[in-house]
């Protein structure tokens, strides 16, 4: 092993014999091939402390820490602006730099150019993957058919039924009348200014206007008006420039974008009832910014003291906290971006028990207590015991299970750096679990099958014989909405979607690998 940090454009950069997977970072940083799409690891010896960027840390890839073994492996977060730094002993800051990457792409602002649509997509993929592991949330609340019910709704569903709750559907039934009432009768006040007025017109003046006054020429009052007869005088000024205003405009410009994104990210449901409300809405929220936009309003930004108003009219209070919330959801995805490959790997891993459930005669005998987390750590949402699940198959004699982000492996299985692995073994052999199937979800910029990929994993396989790994599985995002596929000897490689047709063909594809390695062990 190299006693210097690296960057690893594959978790199972030790297999590879021509070192294509690992670059030596310098003293000068490191810059990112244009041409790499999967997420990077962060190579180090445990005796050379490394310090992330913006105190982000690293997912630490757990099984690859062994015992005895001066090494870590860590998932970097994704930049939300392509550059990161991290810290080297003896260097004072080293940047890590991936040019083809997308930025983070802001909340309130339509994508135009072609960089501008892709990280969009990125985003609006790391969104779906967030809404499937919520719906790990609501099934938790019956544990006992916890498994079923996401099989229900992540393959059995059909595409007409109404998508999840959000944030963004709670608002457009609760505040859609609001918005139409401030946008008939948005609050005004009235502002004292200075202006000519004609002298017939005068109702006050100030110290100002008596200043101007008497230094204007002539002796009368219609002398000192002058040929316009006109008078500095004080005037009441309709305004609609409040600040509870240039809330509701902040809050109906954030609200529409959101509901945009919203729509975009539930793919075939956007025809259910729920959708068409969140359309409805988004349209009257975008109607109001401009209305408001058009009556001198302007946006409000994050971190103001609330007013009198904001606080006690019904109206603009339920508006205030509606913003409140839409801001710390932003805010949210701000770290959803940054460990989008994290939640990926934890997404494959509920899908992949998903998919042995419907392996034809398999039996869930035993499952880990799930529980979600309030906040995100690091891309983890799901708190787990291992192993995931266990399976049981009375025809073949055989069991499984599941294990993810588990700490102890033999060395030669964790050279492989895979986070996830099947385990088989009969049910009369009195060694128990001997055989294992690697699985690493790899994160993708572009998403889809990479050419090559499983004909490269089929030819380190068999040097891994010893260490009882009998096949390998590459889970990665999907392209398009189109599930795609590569096998080669024994490796599989799966693009996966996060809804409808291509999640459904992913899952039965991934049904199919385990089918075919449950074959061979059978025969065995």
């Amino acid at each position: 092993m190299s006693t210097e940090p690296e960057i690893w454009f594959r978790p199972w950069a030790l297999a590879d014999a021509e070192g294509r997977h690992r670059a030596r970072i310098g003293a000068d940083g490191l810059i990112v091939p244009e041409a790499h799409r999967a997420a990077l690891w962060l190579y180090h010896p445990k005796t050379r402390t490394v310090d992330y960027s913006h105190n982000r840390g690293l997912e630490p890839l757990l099984g690859f820490d062994i015992a005895g073994a001066d090494r870590s492996l860590g998932l970097m977060p994704m930049a939300l602006r392509g550059q990161t730094r991290i810290k080297l002993p003896g260097v004072s800051g080293t940047v890590i730099s991936w040019p083809s990457a997308p930025a983070r792409p802001p909340a309130k602002q339509n994508p135009t150019t072609d960089e501008e649509v892709r990280a969009h997509r990125l985003m609006l993929r790391g969104e779906s993957v967030w809404d499937r592991l919520h719906e790990v949330d609501l099934a938790i609340a019956d544990p006992a058919n916890l498994w079923s019910e996401l099989r229900r709704q992540w393959v059995d569903e059909n595409d007409d039924a109404d998508p999840r709750m959000d944030v963004i559907v709670r608002h457009a039934f609760q505040l859609s009348r609001t918005l139409d009432e401030l946008d008939r009768a948005p609050r005004r006040v009235l502002r004292r200014t200075h202006q000519m007025t004609p002298i017939s017109r005068v109702q006050e003046m100030d110290r100002r206007a008596i200043n101007w006054l008497v230094k204007q020429p002539g002796e009368t009052l219609a002398e000192r008006a002058g040929d316009s007869q006109r008078l500095l005088a004080v005037a009441r000024q309709e305004s609609f420039d409040t600040l509870e205003n240039r809330v509701v405009r902040s809050y109906a410009e954030l609200a529409g974008y959101v509901a945009r994104d919203y729509l975009e990210r539930i793919g075939r449901k956007r025809h259910s009832r729920r959708a068409e409300r969140v359309r409805d809405f988004g349209k009257k929220a975008k109607r109001l910014a401009r209305d408001l936009a058009a009556r001198g309003v302007r946006t409000a930004e994050p971190g103001i003291t609330p007013n009198y108003v904001l606080q006690q009219n019904p109206r603009y209070r339920s508006v205030w906290n509606g913003w409140l919330e839409l801001i710390r959801q932003d805010r949210l995805l701000d770290e959803l971006w940054r460990w989008q490959a994290a939640s990926w790997e934890e997404f494959c891993a509920l899908a992949l028990m998903v998919a042995i459930t419907t392996v034809p005669g398999s039996r869930l005998i035993a499952s880990s207590p799930l529980r979600f987390r309030d906040e995100q750590k690091n891309g983890s949402w799901v708190q787990h015991d291992n192993p995931l699940g266990v399976f049981f198959l009375p025809e073949q004699k055989l069991v499984i299970d599941v294990q993810f982000r588990m700490t102890e492996r033999s060395s030669a299985q964790a050279d492989l750096g895979a986070s996830l692995w099947i385990r088989f073994g009969h049910t009369d052999d009195p060694n128990g679990f001997h055989k294992y199937v690697a699985i690493w979800p790899i994160w993708d910029v572009t998403g889809g099958v990479v050419q090559g990929e499983a004909q490269e994993v089929a030819s380190f396989l068999p040097r891994y014989r010893q260490a009882s790994v009998i096949g390998g599985l590459i889970i990665r995002p999907a392209a398009e909405g189109r599930c795609d596929t590569e096998t080669h000897a024994g490796a599989h490689v799966v693009a996966m979607g996060c809804e409808g047709e291509a999640l459904r063909d992913a899952i039965a594809a991934m049904s199919r690998f385990v089918s075919s390695q449950i074959v061979r062990e059978a025969k065995q």
